[in-house]
């Protein structure tokens, strides 16, 4: 039997075998992992594969939770339809980010998204006849033909599909023709230039990606956590993003995964640490910097089941 339809029936077996035999409290915990997994492949198309520092993936991600949930309280529109709408605005904003910003470039970059993070959250904080202000605001449930899924186990059927897919297409899209164009900018600027490549256009696209897939995560994270608090979106968020994308893997679409499951898991088996947490995270990120800066994704055994995955999931010759 060929590897691609072996491969793809284990996947589909195992998908809908976890709900019958894993409990409430690891459905979650897998939700949780894949909708974090989402907000982070942003990073790697924009700074794993356009080489552009963002530090405004947690903006992004706001802007998408608590866009649909406003929709979905003040206007009925239901989270299904409210998130690929908010989705394709906030990508739109983020093209139009890419304009005013990425005619800078290095630390004044990472100024610049860092600054708007900022923005976005205080904007949350102080317009509290739309957000609820500093208290935060109830998320909607999320409805499909008048079902309300409000348990892990059900979200579990609409997050995980939605992130495999998003997973599938980045591993195609660094293989096609603007997936090469953002690696030869990352490489050298002067250099894609040279070749005719509209540099600005094509990193205001990858911040637009990027946008997105954070607006789409933080709009499927929001009926999961069922209340949105500001604070949780300022830039120590940001910064959490851009540190799972370096333990996982920068440029690897499935290093996304596997730093979130590290980040989300880690925190459990380090009950007695957790006043330490923190400080465990930071030095976890600096010996990954030092030892393995290209994460764990690099790992031999790792990078060949990526490989293999690209294989059997991109397009047939």
């Amino acid at each position: 039997m060929p590897l691609r339809p072996l491969l793809f029936a284990a996947a589909i077996l195992a998908f809908f075998a976890a709900p019958q035999l894993l409990p409430e409290f690891y459905l979650f915990q897998i939700c949780l992992i894949a909708g974090t997994a989402l907000a982070v492949l942003g990073l790697v198309v924009v700074t794993g594969l356009a080489g552009q520092i963002s530090l405004a993936q947690s903006a992004f991600v706001a802007l998408g939770g608590y866009g649909a949930s406003i929709l979905a309280a003040s206007w009925g529109v239901p989270l299904w339809a409210g998130i690929p709408v908010v989705a394709v605005v906030v990508a739109g904003l983020g093209f139009l980010l890419g304009q005013m910003t990425l005619r800078v470039a290095g630390h004044y970059l990472a100024l610049a998204t860092l600054a708007v993070t900022a923005i976005v959250q205080l904007a949350l904080i102080h317009w509290e006849a739309l957000t609820g202000g500093a208290a935060g605001m109830a998320v909607p449930p999320f409805e499909i033909m008048g079902r309300a899924l409000t348990s892990g186990r059900e979200l579990y059927y609409v997050i995980v599909p939605v992130t495999a897919l998003f997973i599938l297409t980045a591993q195609n899209l660094i293989a096609s023709r603007f997936g090469r164009a953002l690696t030869a900018i990352r490489q050298s600027e002067t250099a894609a230039e040279a070749m005719g490549l509209d540099v600005l256009r094509y990193k205001a696209a990858a911040f637009a990606a990027s946008a997105f897939l954070g607006a789409v995560a933080g709009g499927l994270l929001a009926p999961l956590s069922t209340y949105l608090d500001p604070a949780q979106y300022g830039i120590t968020y940001a910064i959490y993003f851009l540190a799972i994308a370096v333990v996982g893997g920068m440029t690897s679409p499935t290093g996304a995964v596997i730093g979130s499951a590290v980040f989300v898991l880690l925190p459990n088996y380090l009950q007695a640490f957790q006043s330490y947490l923190g400080l465990v995270f930071a030095l976890l990120l600096l010996g990954f910097i030092v030892l393995r800066p290209n994460g764990l994704s690099s790992l031999p055994w790792l990078r060949q089941a990526g490989a293999l995955l690209h294989r059997t999931t991109g397009p047939k010759p």
